[in-house]
């Protein structure tokens, strides 16, 4: 039969992607399962100067085995919930989504489970969950009958593609709904927080949530959020050529699942209170502070930094509390506890000291870290047209990326902040295409640097 073909501009690219990702996803292919996941907590001052505030951070690295033992890669259990409202068929962005549809039905093993639901301002599921198989043929008609419609009735498109999700569970299967919107969510639950909160208990029950923006008109901080809270990946995709790429690095990224539902958990000791783990979302259960990390691939490394505030006043040692990860096994679904990490700090009224105690390679991935915060921040206050408080925010990264150790990764962050604050300075109507490109771009990179650092 006759499927979409890769657009001329993106088939170099994309044959080579796609030729990775379908060896990566052949059935049998050698994939970590299992593996240990190795912890690594540093206090960014082993010392704590008294008296004073008390405050502290402590980076915490979760770095998963880049050569595992070979095992069987898990079986995957998708969920692709598309968006064919009508302002999909501007710029051929239906045309791409099919298009990376038809490359992920003949990337999938025939033993993984696929289902595909659509959605405008009706919810509607034209393949439910199964094993992919002999079905190939099939799916391949679906993705050619799917056809722009009306409104954007994002959170039913969510929800259905949990439901399939659930549905298509097995043991040893890695289970993700896979979310690709262009606009606003304007028809169900549209409040972001509601979104977020719904990806958080799908994360919970299991099943992660990725999803994709195309375009420059979609609402990011929803899509953002509803990854971060769904243990998925976000990807901007400014350019719509790029969502079959994006599609398969997505499918690749999950064929070398080694561990799923990652989760730091810490618990502090009394007169020791959690503060915030900086760019990321956390909760509580009971007395353990919880901040969800998603699935992490093989070689795979996330970067958390949790500021802590120590009370007291007396020189010694000071045991502050526990790091500890659980995360589950995407084979065998076995829930994995890892023995905690206790961390200790040093109080002392030696400023000389205190001044001595620092870990130059902390602070500078720190100083990196709050500066993409805070470029991400202004970016949201341009938006709302307020670029004097957004300049003023930029100027407050480049100090304190100025305060830190010299390295290529402060210097880096430096001349993008800086190009930026050049950029917002040149931009006119804040509701051109050019201007909507660039606030989206620069929320994007500063998303990725504080996920993937």
């Amino acid at each position: 039969m006759e499927k979409a073909s890769i657009p001329g501009k993106i088939g170099a690219l994309a044959a080579a992607l796609l030729t990775a990702a379908l060896l990566a996803a052949a059935p049998g292919a050698s994939r970590a399962s299992a593996s240990t996941l190795a912890l690594d907590v540093r206090p960014e001052n082993r010392t704590i100067l008294v008296p004073g505030p008390g405050a502290g951070t402590v980076q915490i690295q979760v770095i998963a085995p880049d050569d595992p033992a070979p095992r069987r890669r898990p079986n995957l259990n998708l969920s692709l919930v598309i968006d064919r409202s009508g302002s999909m068929s501007g710029a051929r962005k239906l045309d791409y989504v099919k298009t990376a549809a038809h490359q992920l039905v003949d990337m999938m093993g025939p033993d993984d489970i696929l289902s595909i639901v659509t959605y405008d301002d009706r919810v509607a599921v034209p393949w439910r969950a199964r094993r992919v198989d002999r079905n190939r043929e099939s799916l391949h008609r679906i993705v050619d009958g799917i056809y722009p419609g009306g409104s954007t009735f994002l959170s039913g498109g969510l929800e259905e593609g949990f439901r399939q999700a659930k549905e298509g569970r097995r043991r040893g299967y890695l289970n993700r709904v896979l979310l690709l919107s262009d606009g606003l969510a304007n028809v169900g639950v549209t409040h972001r927080g509601a979104l977020r909160e719904m990806a958080g208990n799908m994360a919970r029950q299991g099943v992660s949530v990725s999803t994709f923006g195309v375009g420059n008109d979609f609402d990011e901080e929803l899509m953002a959020g509803a990854a971060a809270a769904g243990g998925g990946n976000y990807r901007y995709l400014g350019d719509p050529e790029r969502i079959v790429a994006a599609l398969s690095d997505e499918l690749h990224s999950a064929s070398r699942t080694c561990a799923a539902d990652v989760e730091i958990l810490i618990r502090l000791r009394s007169g020791c209170r959690f503060g915030s783990a900086l760019g990321r979302e956390w909760r509580r259960e009971g007395d353990t502070y919880v901040i969800r990390l998603g699935d992490l691939p093989a070689g795979g490394r996330r970067t958390v930094f949790a500021n802590l505030n120590v009370e007291g006043d007396r020189p010694g040692t000071r045991e502050v509390g526990e790091v500890a990860l659980r995360y589950r096994d995407p084979v065998s679904e076995k829930t994995v506890t890892a023995a905690p990490t206790t961390v200790s700090l040093e109080l002392v009224r030696d400023e000389r000291l205190h001044r001595e105690g620092f870990d130059r390679s902390v602070q500078e991935r720190k100083a990196v870290a709050e500066s993409s915060v805070m470029v991400q921040e202004a970016a949201r206050l341009a938006d709302e047209g307020k670029k004097d408080k957004a300049k003023e925010l930029l100027g407050r990264a480049a100090a304190g990326l100025s305060a830190a150790p010299a390295s290529p990764a402060v210097k880096a962050e430096m001349e993008r902040a800086s190009e930026y604050g050049k950029r917002l300075d040149a931009m006119g109507d804040m509701r051109s295409e050019e201007a909507k490109g660039v606030q989206k771009s620069i929320k994007y990179d500063s998303h990725r640097q504080l996920r993937e650092q």
